[in-house]
């Protein structure tokens, strides 16, 4: 399995497993820093792949949106996990 479908579900699972919990609205939600998430091991996110030492993905503030991506990808500008309200915080 492989191609932006398949990123995109990734970086959401991510997002919500994850990084949801760690992003802060003073910093990250006011675009002053990238949250950066280390999974060492993305067997669910990678299913009839042997275990990756580690994956690291980044969030970061695009106006009103949160985007992903796996850290060296080249897919674009990343995928909208999340909207924020007017506090930096995602909206449920």
């Amino acid at each position: 399995m492989s191609g932006p479908t398949y990123y995109s579900e990734a970086i959401r699972e991510v997002w919500e497993k994850e990084a949801k919990q760690r992003w802060d609205g003073r910093t990250h939600g006011r675009g002053l820093g990238l949250l950066i998430v280390d999974i060492l091991a993305v067997q669910g996110l990678m299913p009839g792949r042997p275990r990756s030492p580690s994956r690291t993905f980044e969030f970061w503030r695009d106006q009103n949106k949160i985007r992903g991506r796996f850290i060296g990808d080249v897919h674009g500008d990343g995928v909208v996990v999340a909207r924020l309200d007017q506090y930096g915080l995602p909206l449920p």
